[in-house]
């Protein structure tokens, strides 16, 4: 009788774990798929993103074509038309920036970056920069368009 109640004791408690283990490994894999979609949000392209948002606000948006982005102490940047005309849009990871990368990106804060002695107007927010916005004849949508992007 002994065996009986001890045997059918292990059996509840066996029971209890596994319902308790399968009740918190649901709630695990909820709490982890949301932690991955806010991580793959992370880990999306800003500029890939502007570069949606231009599409969204009906530009057309050519290839990207070959950019020194590192000349202006970027971490990333693109160079492609909008509507026909050409347009730059730079990134700068403002956490992880050189001492010498920290100049073109306080410059650019301020909406000008010196180029060798020139003046180059340029948009700012958010650790992105457009440059060529200026003399785009989509100018004011362009800057609707980035001034609504977050990411």
């Amino acid at each position: 009788m002994k065996k009986k109640l001890i045997t059918s004791v292990l059996a509840l408690l066996t029971i209890i774990s596994l319902v308790g283990c399968g009740n918190s490994q649901s709630t695990a894999s909820a709490d982890t798929k949301e932690t991955v979609k806010q991580e793959s949000n992370k880990n999306v392209n800003p500029l890939d993103g502007l570069k949606q948002e231009f599409v969204k606000a009906g530009f057309t948006v050519g290839d990207n074509k070959e950019l020194a982005y590192s000349m202006l102490g970027a971490t990333n940047g693109y160079k492609f038309d909008l509507n026909g005309s050409p347009i730059e849009i730079y990134y700068y990871d403002s956490k992880n920036l050189k001492e010498d990368e920290k100049k073109f990106y306080e410059q650019a804060k301020k909406g000008k970056i010196n180029m060798n002695g020139i003046n180059v107007p340029v948009v700012f927010k958010n650790d992105l920069m457009i440059v060529r916005a200026d003399e785009h004849k989509d100018k004011d949508k362009i800057l609707e368009a980035f001034n609504s992007f977050n990411y």
